[in-house]
């Protein structure tokens, strides 16, 4: 089984403080094959106001130094998590560019209410005893996620935890599920998988194995044919948490290869 997590963070996201020589290490005593660094860079600061520019610079000098130093015994991919790119496309496009060459994998994701609730990160909406607000958060997400995948396919390559509003509205005790939204998941995944993206299985550093089952289900039906494992580590003891369960999970589901990614194209292994 091909060993790998293509979904980390190191201090230049905003929310963690990990050296990336330190999860780099991780990696290697978690026995992976490969390794995505995708630090954040959000259009939207969780406050909700328009974010800078993403540095570059320091990432790919960390990215270079820590290549160097893991020689082969690791395969080390620079990747980035960008989030919101329906909210301005020309300003995500202009951030990929500045990737350049060594820019290896993009994943897409949604942490923001855009055009709502003061565009803040998903995180601190206070879903207690709140269904209605809890439906128009994941109702949100899907239309913007929409959006991604229909009008901006070049700004990812892999589609980052569909589920991600769920983790808060579970977090303040409100029962929603998914699959009250199967028919517009399913329209979603029905393009991501005729434009020849991924999917990404993401178990939350080991902590959301349930979720991902029917998901998978769902995106083999769809037509899916790629799909990408990461832990969202941002921590170094939080490299590969799950990651074997994910690719068994992938593997039970029917698709015999997991997904990683090499100049923003996509590399098949047998699971």
């Amino acid at each position: 089984m091909y060993l790998c997590d293509i979904h980390s963070h190191t201090k230049i996201s905003h929310d963690s403080q990990a050296e990336l020589s330190d999860t780099a290490q991780a990696a290697i005593a978690a026995g992976l094959r490969e390794f995505c660094v995708t630090d954040h860079h959000d259009l939207l600061n969780f406050d909700g106001s328009p974010a800078g520019p993403f540095d570059w610079p320091a990432t790919k000098e960390q990215y270079r130094a820590v290549k160097r130093e893991v020689g082969d015994k690791l395969i080390l991919r620079l990747g980035i998590e960008l989030g919101s790119a329906p909210y301005n496309p020309d300003m995500a496009r202009a951030v990929l560019a500045q990737g350049g060459e060594e820019l290896d994998f993009v994943l897409g994701s949604l942490h923001n209410w855009i055009g709502m609730e003061g565009d803040r990160d998903l995180y601190f909406s206070d879903f207690h005893d709140n269904m209605e607000l809890a439906r128009r958060a994941v109702e949100s997400t899907l239309a913007h996620t929409w959006t991604l995948v229909t009008q901006c396919p070049d700004c990812y390559d892999s589609l980052a935890h569909i589920v991600y509003p769920l983790r808060y509205i579970h977090r303040d005790g409100v029962e929603l599920s998914i699959a009250d939204y199967e028919e517009r998941v399913r329209a979603i995944f029905t393009e991501v998988a005729k434009t020849d993206h991924a999917m990404e299985v993401n178990v939350c550093r080991g902590e959301d194995l349930d979720s991902w089952p029917p998901l998978l289900a769902w995106f083999k039906e769809c037509g899916g044919k790629l799909v990408t494992v990461g832990a969202d580590a941002h921590r170094a003891e939080d490299v590969a948490k799950g990651i074997p369960q994910a690719l068994e999970m992938i593997k039970a589901a029917g698709f015999d290869c997991v997904t990683t990614y090499e100049r923003r194209k996509p590399v098949l292994h047998k699971l």
